[in-house]
């Protein structure tokens, strides 16, 4: 693959990060695993000893941390845990004219193992250790071995897979290893794979060439002709390929005699080269390490040509990390390449061009090309789709049970009407006088206990408990759940779960159940989807599995903004045109779409001035403060996924869309459900959304995930850890019978809701927000609440009441959600623009009809 490294913040990485140190021992690192680090739950009680090859504490360590890996995986594609039967040992073996054994990650070759599974069932075997496997000599084949499987994960159709022995061991027709160097299982590896009876897949040597960046720019600058980027390479012990044969053009190699005294050396050469006429006019220069045992890894420092100590410090820095035949590269840093595209602006900076060849060996050995994908994306982005690449390339996008209960709810809405805003998740109907009044029905065997900052709470005479707390300054959540902790403890207060469905409430919910040991997604995991520039700069990291696909594929660039400075530095990193949001907001409120610098500034100055405490606008998250983030604006269809996890298992999933907002303003319009994209597209959303949750450490609750469909596949707009606001949970409730907040609550209370697996729908509902901006006359004449409620009453709409008061401002949240229910899409949007006309809520400032165009 040929790529054109991308020169986003993203990738100036730390030196000595932990992507640096852990490389494990498939990529030559030793020590112990990390731990704690796969989302899910799973038996550990197995049998992953192999009788008569016994391991020692590191190896057995990452022996279990693979396993792990695999359970993972297999859970967060929907597939059963692995059976453990080594205790009654496989003493036949079908189809023993084939067995195929991989020995290596689970995430790297799961696509492989799961489609060998179908094809030769029981025959795809993984190992997960090394002695799992022996080599013994080949019988009438001097100097070849044949290899033996003891032990294995055997790969079935369904994707079941089983932890099997094998008495005798089975004897592998064939081998794929995954390599890496270092003096742990890599070489290992190496080793059982070399002078075999039966095919490879894979050897040390051809690792080494392919894996090695020097040796392979080397071989493509000289014996290809192949331009490559100006570099300087300091090499330790280099391998025999790069040592003598003829200089490159802009390719300048020196042979270190060890790694420690080397500062004059390397200042000098550094020096010379970012003075020579090999860089240009480069303005940036690269430092990254180079070897198999880094290979795959992305980690590298940008420095500005002019830095000569701060360049010279990092190629030192990195020496100490170099092992034989590794080395350090300084290189230019081009200018990201710019391709025309026929369907939109020119991609903005950061973009990449990746070529992928596929190649064989045909009988004669002669190398044939099979296959070029040919594609354009920012790092490990999807890749996007330019019609003016040649049309011989094939373009690819990247996608490649109830029992009674004492349950604790922080924060009620502080309102009746306020049930249904955005921030707090359920949504009452006109025609049910208070929530909790929906919520008894279904569980009446259910006892609650409200916490509230409010004395005089409306809903304070509906619970069983009721604890007054002040707890509106939410930068004191750590302090206020080890208080409210108390307070339980000093009530004798049993409780078997705790939760909350308003924004500003759900770290303190999380702070507090770990306070009383209940069920919940940990802390840590609620701050990041709180903050959403946190989100998508964590997510962004995430280039590694599992979740596999990586979650970095849907996250967004953005730059956290809490001053002009800040402001200034976003929009240098951050695509424009952007959007500017509230870090905690909700309701879309304060979040605007801005076109260059100047409104940048414009509008973080008109935010920062006009909604500076939770008293400015309550219930958006301003108890969390003011602070805004820039983060690139993509093109494509909104929507809503709204998902069930357990146990970091997916339960459910419903997805909904939105139709196109009032820009430069993001306040929702109006809404499908259920969704009318493709099976497949629908399949996309719904795993983009579980994977960022996973990739968060959300593991148990109800989630609210807002996406975008991109040509490049979906992207992350936010996560809300919290079921979805305004309309969502009634009209899932209508429609699939499935009640979210009952779910939520059975979650908190550790127990596992019976859903649907693939939940039907019984209709359709298209709904259209009503804005008071727009509909003050409407809402105080032929829409009043009294009008809406009577057509509510007979069936003939479904009103979700939003807000109490008919009050117009600057940041307004839509005051009703308005829907027309059908057997289709259309006879629903249908008779939804037909009542908005007659109701005077359609008009050419609020083009009801372009609101609902998204959904024919």
């Amino acid at each position: 693959m040929l790529s054109l490294d991308p020169s986003g913040p993203e990738w100036d990485c730390p030196l000595g990060s932990k992507d640096l140190e852990d490389e494990g021992p498939w990529g030559g690192g030793s020590g112990l695993p990390p731990t704690g680090c796969f989302p899910g739950s799973w038996r550990q009680d197995v049998g992953l000893d192999c009788k008569g090859s016994p391991e020692g504490t590191e190896a057995r360590a990452w022996t279990v941390y693979y396993y792990s890996l695999l359970q993972s995986c297999l859970q967060q594609a929907g597939l059963p845990e692995t059976q453990d039967r080594s205790q009654a040992p496989r003493t036949g073996c079908p189809g023993a004219e084939v067995t195929l054994c991989v020995l290596g990650s689970p995430s790297t070759f799961l696509p492989v193992l799961l489609e060998g599974g179908v094809q030769s069932p029981g025959n795809m075997l993984l190992c997960l250790s090394p002695a799992w496997l022996m080599k013994v000599p080949a019988p009438g084949q001097p100097g070849e071995a044949a290899l033996l499987v003891s032990k294995a994960v055997s790969f079935h159709p369904g994707g079941l897979t089983f932890l099997d022995d094998f008495v005798p061991p089975r004897r592998a027709t064939y081998f794929l290893a995954g390599l890496g160097l270092g003096p742990s299982r890599g070489r290992e590896a190496a080793e059982l794979a070399r002078d075999l009876t039966c095919p490879t897949g894979a050897s040390a040597e051809l690792a080494r060439l392919l894996e090695d960046r020097l040796l392979t720019r080397q071989l493509l600058a000289q014996q290809g002709g192949v331009a490559v980027p100006a570099t300087l390479a300091f090499t330790y012990k280099p391998p025999g390929l790069l040592r003598g044969g003829d200089s490159s053009p802009g390719l300048r190699l020196v042979e270190l005699s060890g790694k420690e005294g080397q500062e004059t050396l390397v200042k000098e050469e550094v020096e010379a080269f970012l003075r020579s006429e090999a860089l240009g006019d480069v303005l940036q220069v690269a430092v990254k390490l180079s070897g198999w045992r880094w290979r795959g890894r992305q980690a590298l420092r940008l420095h500005p040509r002019a830095e000569l100590g701060a360049v010279v410090n990092t190629v030192l820095a990195l020496l100490e990390k170099l092992e034989e035949e590794e080395s350090v590269l300084l290189e230019a840093v081009y200018p990201p390449v710019q391709l025309p595209c026929s369907d939109g602006p020119s991609p903005g900076p950061g973009l990449a061009v990746r070529i992928c060849a596929v190649v064989c060996r045909t009988q004669g050995d002669r190398p044939l090309l099979s296959k070029v994908v040919c594609g354009v994306g920012r790092g490990d982005r999807p890749l996007r789709h330019h019609n003016s690449l040649p049309r011989t390339l094939e373009v690819a996008l990247a996608q490649c049970g109830l029992a009674p209960a004492l349950v604790v709810s922080l924060q009620a809405p502080a309102s009746e009407a306020a049930c249904g805003k955005e921030s707090a998740a359920p949504s009452c109907s006109p025609s049910t006088q208070y929530w909790l009044t929906w919520i008894c029905p279904a569980l009446w065997l259910l006892q609650l206990h409200l916490v509230e900052s409010d004395p005089n709470h409306f809903a304070s005479q509906l619970v069983q408990t009721f604890i007054h707390f002040d707890m509106t300054e939410h930068r004191r959540d750590e302090e206020n759940a080890r208080l409210l902790a108390e307070l339980v403890r000093a009530r004798g207060l049993k409780l078997d779960g705790c939760f909350s469905y308003w924004d500003d409430c759900l770290v303190l919910t999380a702070l507090l159940c770990q306070e009383l040991g209940l069920p919940c997604s940990p802390p840590a995991a609620m701050r990041l989807a709180k903050k959403k520039s946190l989100t998508q700069l964590h997510l962004l990291r995430r280039h590694h599995g599992p979740p596999w696909p990586a979650p970095s594929l849907h996250a967004v660039p953005c730059c956290p903004l809490e001053s002009e400075a800040d402001v200034e530095r976003a929009v240098h990193q951050v695509p424009l045109p952007g959007v500017m949001k509230l870090e905690f907001g909700a309701g879309a409120v304060g979040v605007r779409l801005v076109e260059d610098a100047p409104q940048c500034h414009e509008h973080f100055s008109r935010i920062t001035r006009d909604l500076q405490g939770e008293a400015d606008h309550p219930g958006i998250g301003l108890g969390w403060g003011n602070a805004m983030l820039l983060m690139e604006f993509v093109e494509g269809t909104e929507h809503d996924v709204d998902l069930v996890l357990f146990g970091g298992r997916l339960l459910a999933a419903f997805v909904s869309d939105n139709g196109p907002t009032r820009l430069p303003g993001f306040t929702e319009t109006a809404a499908c459900m259920p969704t009318g994209l493709a099976p497949e597209q629908e399949a996309q959303m719904v795993q983009a959304a579980f994977r960022c949750c996973l990739g968060c450490g959300l593991l148990d609750g109800v989630f609210n995930v807002e996406l975008k469909l991109t040509g490049a596949g979906p992207r992350l707009i936010e996560i809300n850890p919290r079921m979805g606001g305004f309309y969502l949970r009634d009209w899932i409730l209508e429609l699939y019978g499935v009640d979210l907040l009952l779910a939520a609550v059975m979650v908190a209370c550790g127990l596992r809701p019976a859903l649907p697996t693939r939940p039907r729908a019984r209709g359709h509902l298209v709904g259209v927000m009503c804005l008071v901006s727009q509909h003050l006359q409407a809402l105080s004449s032929t829409a009043s609440r009294e009008t809406l409620q009577a057509l509510h009453d007979r069936g003939l709409l479904r009103l979700n009441l939003l807000e109490e008061a008919l009050v117009p401002g600057e940041y307004e949240e839509p005051y009703c959600s308005v829907a027309c229910a059908g057997s289709s899409p259309t006879e629903a949007r249908l008779r939804l623009l037909g009542l908005c006309q007659g109701l005077g809520i359609d008009g050419p400032s609020y083009p009801v009809a372009h609101f609902l165009s998204h959904f024919k």
